[in-house]
């Protein structure tokens, strides 16, 4: 959406380039707010209870992309309009700062332990659900609408469409009860503890570079298959852009299916082993992939995107380790603190370094999965090597 964006809160301008980036700016707004919100709503949700904080983060959600829809554009208010766009999508971005982390935690609070990589692999394919959904609601409305419909009220509907799934959401949270690791608790918090007791110790030290590496995994294999991929390799070859969209969506449902899968084995075997075995899977396919496009021209580009988004299936094991690293008193915080810091990194930086690094090399984005690929292999043998994962109300022994 960033053209259609850009064209309709920026007045006109003849860089298509400078126009782009112009628009990546206030979307990227969301990303560094959304560590503020970790902090807010992840210690909320530890003294409170998860299910007010996912009430509450829901809520802020379906709010602000409801007055994302209604705001007004570049040619009725001028300077104003970006100004109001990029306060929106700060707010947005402190709702999202704990929902992930939240949906991980509750579910894990909840279910059998010995199911616990299959339960969160739903989780995160739920996530890929959505991408794929916005990939085939802008190409409906694309479809549909002239681009001067767009720009005029064309670009609301995602928002509007966003919002009305937001408060479905909220509607279904009401009816869930709290989790009963949270209910058990019995000290009472709180709100703000003393420096003392948040103090770093290596134990803490370990488990929070584990979880920012683990998010830095994640975060990376998602923007860069899920969303980046399709511009990256327009860049350097010359295949069909409809075939390449339809490559895309097929690699996120393909990506679905790989992160039930290493759920699946990662419950059967364990997940160290389960993330060994997929980062070595993905760097071949990674490989094939660019070999692919390199000689074969794009021939057989939707067997490849499939096979490399089942591989990416692999993220779906980062949030099985993550709910385990710290103790229920702090969970959500320290969960949400770290993926959300490691995320706004990587989705800030990222975009423009591979870009830029794509055209000076082609198969760039390949090394960069080989090498996101290569330390989740050392994290997977890190997982392996440790004692077993105790219990979820427990500090992992590191």
């Amino acid at each position: 959406m960033a053209d259609i964006i850009s064209a309709t809160f920026f007045p006109a301008n003849d860089d298509p380039l400078l126009a782009k980036l112009q628009a990546l700016t206030i979307f990227i707004a969301g990303y560094l707010t959304r560590p503020i919100g970790a902090l807010l709503l992840g210690r909320y949700a530890d003294v409170k209870g998860r299910k007010p904080a996912l009430l509450i983060s829901t809520s802020f959600i379906a709010a602000t992309a409801l007055i994302t829809a209604c705001l007004p554009t570049y040619s009725q208010v001028g300077i104003l309009a970006p100004i109001l766009f990029f306060i929106a999508r700060m707010f947005q971005g402190m709702a999202f700062g704990a929902h992930t982390p939240l949906g991980w935690v509750y579910i894990a609070e909840h279910v059998d332990k010995r199911n616990l990589a299959t339960y969160l692999s739903f989780v995160t394919a739920s996530f890929m659900l959505g991408e794929l959904g916005s990939n085939l609601l802008f190409e409906v409305i694309t479809n549909t609408h002239t681009p001067t419909e767009l720009i005029e009220s064309g670009w609301r509907i995602p928002f509007v469409w966003g919002a009305t799934l937001s408060f479905v959401s909220l509607m279904l949270w009401h009816t869930l009860p709290e989790t009963p690791i949270f209910t058990a608790q019995k000290c009472k918090q709180k709100f703000m503890p003393k420096i003392s007791e948040i103090g770093p110790s290596f134990k803490r030290f370990n488990a929070i570079f584990l979880a920012l590496v683990l998010t830095f995994i994640m975060s990376s294999l998602t923007m860069v298959v899920a969303l980046l991929l399709p511009r990256l390799i327009s860049m350097k070859f010359s295949i069909d852009e409809s075939m390449l969209s339809f490559s895309n969506n097929l690699g996120l449902l393909f990506l679905m299916i790989g992160c039930i899968f290493f759920g699946l084995v990662a419950d059967k075997s364990s997940t160290g082993k389960a993330l060994m075995i997929g980062s070595i899977a993905l760097t071949l396919q990674a490989l094939a992939f660019y070999y692919h496009l390199e000689n074969g021209g794009g021939a057989f580009i939707l067997f490849m995107y499939a096979i490399l988004g089942f591989c990416t299936g692999i993220i779906s094991l980062g949030s099985v380790i993550l709910v385990q690293l710290f103790p229920t008193e702090v969970r959500v915080a320290a969960v949400s603190l770290t993926y959300n810091f490691m995320y706004a990194i990587v989705g800030v930086s990222l975009p423009f370094g591979l870009v830029y690094a794509t055209n000076l090399v082609s198969i760039s984005p390949a090394l960069y999965i080989i090498f996101v690929s290569i330390v989740t292999f050392i994290i997977g043998l890190y997982i392996y090597r440790l004692p077993k994962f105790k219990s979820l109300d427990a500090s992992i022994k590191l």
